[in-house]
């Protein structure tokens, strides 16, 4: 699984070139070489290879012709894009492509382990592997701009939502499994000043003991409360302005090359820093964190407080939304959305029931639209301890798609549609006017395999 995991992370990454697990291949002869010419930009083989990996995630996907086809002509549209993005010069900010990178590194890395599993995988550091891909996720984001160009502010009106619903055959509408809106209440436990003080002499000790020689990666490794950068000394992902909490960012901007840090505090905890590089407006630091520890009257505070908006929640002397937008927790509890654990894909507040994380599964699964599961303890991702009180507000069953319970997901398709009209017109006239040479390996390709004559 791991590998698996690991060949999507390049794959999804930016699109290097990496082939697709083994199955039925294409002839050989079609294993190298240059597939087309969209203006001064080429699409090689490899560039199929990786958008097959995109599209298979972790599946074995046989070649054929159709599927030759599909990739190959999403491949041409997107170097056209590219072409006219750079004919346009359409601005694209470098700390756009470098905060682009550094999220999808995290992101991959939170799934693969640390971030030194991901540099043995790569066979060279992070910092040499962005330094690589950086010019793919350029093309990306700039071809991505061209389309935000073409498209425009693309509005869709209840009327052509109701048309493209009309047109779906009766047989044809999809059925939705089980939805739920979902939200949760987060109260953070409060910190006693006795153990901020500890915290931070704890921290002030460490670091005399790394100014006097010990190794900071060490002491990382064997004192740091930050899950996602103690298995890698201390390391965090490479960081810009804006990236970080407010507190971190003006220290690690402050710091000279191998230097360390006072003992800081942020929101997390306190923090002393190792600044390892500065390029730019790009940090690359580590540090140690050491979180007060929370105390059992601590634990009854946050009990007592969880515990009576429950009480309110149920009297109806609450309402949900004010009592997460002055409870809840900053960091973790959507608390500008009201608390509703929304769909990662669309944004919306409804989503598949499977979709959910296990574990508010398994309490949404014992309630009622309308009803609080009782405030229970949780650890979150960083190592807090919360309470949380889950909101069931909506269960909708399997059934078919229609308009009055899935509008918002019907109003979605309905763009889509609408979108990819726009930009087939737009592909349509611009790929007249742009040298266009693709090699279809005397596959029919339908209308791109007509390009070339005229």
């Amino acid at each position: 699984m791991r590998n698996k995991l690991l060949i999507l992370v390049l794959g999804l990454l930016l699109g290097l070139p990496l082939r697709a697990q083994q199955g039925p291949t294409l002839p050989p002869q079609y294993a190298d070489g240059i597939l087309a010419v969209v203006g001064e930009k080429i699409v090689m083989f490899s560039d199929f290879e990786t958008e097959k990996v995109q599209l298979a995630r972790g599946q074995v996907l046989p070649d054929s012709q159709q599927l030759f086809c599909y990739l190959l002509e999403q491949l041409v549209v997107r170097k056209l894009m590219l072409s006219q993005a750079e004919i346009d010069s359409l601005p694209l900010d470098d700390d756009r492509v470098e905060a682009e990178i550094d999220n999808r590194i995290r992101n991959f890395q939170r799934q693969a382990g640390t971030l030194a599993d991901l540099e043995r995988y790569l066979g060279k550091s992070i910092l040499e592997f962005k330094d690589e891909i950086r010019p793919k996720m350029r093309e990306q984001l700039l071809a991505q701009e061209m389309q935000s160009k073409i498209v425009g502010n693309l509005k869709i009106s209840p009327k052509e939502v109701q048309q493209y619903y009309d047109r779906i055959p009766e047989d044809s509408l999809p059925v939705i499994n089980t939805e739920v809106e979902v939200a949760q209440l987060l109260v953070e436990l409060p910190i006693s000043s006795v153990a901020e003080e500890f915290a931070q002499q704890q921290l002030e000790g460490l670091r005399k003991r790394i100014l006097k020689g010990e190794s900071f990666e060490k002491l990382a490794r064997a004192y740091s409360m930050d899950p996602g950068s103690k298995a890698n000394g201390g390391m965090l992902p490479e960081f810009g302005r804006g990236e970080m909490v407010g507190e971190f960012e003006r220290v690690a901007f402050k710091l000279k090359s191998d230097s360390i840090s006072q003992v800081f505090k942020s929101d997390f905890g306190y923090h002393v820093m190792k600044l390892i590089k500065r390029q730019g407006e790009r940090i690359l630091a580590a540090h140690i964190l050491i979180r007060p520890e929370n105390t059992s009257d601590d634990y009854l505070k946050a009990s007592n407080t969880a515990d009576t908006l429950y009480k309110k929640l149920l009297e109806g002397s609450i309402d949900w939304c004010e009592a997460v937008k002055k409870n809840s927790s900053e960091d973790f509890g959507n608390r500008g959305y009201c608390g509703f654990i929304t769909d990662e894909n669309t944004g919306m507040q409804k989503r598949l029931f499977e979709s959910l994380p296990s574990d508010v599964k398994l309490v949404v699964d014992k309630l009622k639209p309308g009803e609080f599961s009782k405030p229970a303890v949780m650890v979150m991702p960083d190592g807090r301890t919360m309470y949380r009180i889950i909101y069931l507000r909506s269960f909708v069953a399997p059934h078919k798609a229609n308009l009055v319970q899935d509008y918002s997901r019907i109003q979605m398709e309905a763009e889509s549609e609408k979108r990819q009209q726009i930009i087939d017109k737009w592909v349509d006239g611009t790929r007249k006017k742009t040298y266009i040479r693709i090699n279809t390996r005397n596959l029919d390709c339908g209308k791109i395999s007509r390009w070339n004559n005229e």
